[in-house]
């Protein structure tokens, strides 16, 4: 039998591995099961070229409902918004050193959205922003909205999953204190 030589610093990597890769899978498992819902898009990963995002949210229906939960005695309607929700996603990467990248997958995003029935709520054009709004209807329910903005500095992405009063969107992003007029330039 060989004799093995392991100290302390590669029990510690491996025991620091398995556990990043133990966190990392509810969120995986999470992703898959957004994925075949109506309201999901999928925005890619620009951490290759970016680095990690600079705001990375990643919440599932099943937190939404505790959130929906511990807000019930105080704010019925809150409650019940966010347990109608399946999850909320957003991204965003500083992209300064070279926005094309993020501008050519922005217009993939865009193209996949029309492609796929989304509806345009909100079109802004400027010179080096771009801010898009879609919805995703089912007849008169919306199943999801995407939220894109990209300018020479920054690209965010927020995809809100599961059925939403286009009315409560505000109240929604407040819960989670996410500025989606400072997102849109509207502040």
């Amino acid at each position: 039998m060989k004799n093995l030589n392991i100290n302390q610093s590669s029990i510690s990597r491996f025991f620091t591995a398995m556990l990043c890769m133990m966190l990392a899978l509810p969120v995986l498992a999470q992703e898959d099961e957004l994925k075949d819902l109506p309201g999901f898009i999928d925005f890619g990963d620009l951490s290759s070229v970016y680095g990690e995002p600079k705001i990375s949210i990643n919440i599932s229906g099943t937190m939404l409902q505790f959130v929906g939960l511990m807000s019930g005695d105080s704010n019925p309607e809150t409650a019940k918004m966010f347990s109608a929700l399946k999850g909320i996603r957003v991204f965003g990467y500083n992209i300064d050193a070279d926005p094309g990248v993020a501008r050519e997958k922005f217009s993939e995003v865009k193209s996949s959205l029309k492609s796929n029935g989304w509806e345009p709520v909100v079109q802004v054009n400027e010179e080096n922003e771009q801010v898009l709004i879609y919805m995703k209807l089912n007849g008169s329910v919306m199943d999801g909205m995407t939220v894109m903005t990209v300018d020479d500095e920054e690209v965010m992405f927020i995809n809100i999953i599961g059925q939403l009063d286009p009315s409560q969107l505000g109240k929604v992003m407040d819960g989670l204190d996410i500025d989606i007029d400072g997102a849109m330039g509207l502040d």
